[in-house]
Formats: structure tokens, sequence, C-alpha cells
């Protein structure tokens, strides 16, 4: 199985966020992932303010922050203006 870039694993994960919050676990298995990987992905993004993260009940909740609304929609726009495919 090929694996995938990590800034691919990035817009997926910001992908699925900008059509709602999950949990990190639901956000794991729609990105097709282990909990400790998605947990190593996070953090960048955490870090840098495009997703961020709310306690509720002893619960975690993910969110897609504006400015990464703001990347993920620049990327969207790169993938539709250059010739690249997924593969």
């Amino acid at each position: 199985m090929k694996r995938r870039e990590p800034v691919l694993i990035y817009m997926e994960m910001l992908a699925t966020l900008y059509s709602g919050p999950r949990g990190p676990t639901r956000l794991a298995q729609a990105c097709n992932m282990n909990y400790g990987r998605l947990d190593a992905y996070a953090q960048p993004l955490l870090k840098k303010g495009l997703i961020r993260a709310e306690e509720a009940g002893g619960q975690q909740t993910l969110y897609i922050t504006d400015e990464g609304c703001r990347v993920y929609r620049d990327w969207l726009e790169i993938w539709r203006r250059l010739p690249l495919e997924l593969t």
C-alpha cells in the first residue's frame, strides 16, 4: 500500500473538520489512521492555530479554525487550477 504524503493527511484532516467538528476517534476513523498517528498530525495543526480542541464532560472535540478554513480553501483552489491528480 502506498503511503500518503503528510500534506495530503493534513488536508484530509482539515477537509473532514471543515464539514463539522469531530472527536479524535471519529476524526482518526474518517482519515483512515490510528489514534496515535492522528495525534502526531493534529499537534502541528493545533500549534499553528489551524484547528482547536475543546474539552467538555471528559470528551475532546476538534474544530477547524477560521485560519484553517482559509488554508483549506486555498488548497482546494490550488488543486482546481493545477493539473494534479490524487493517486
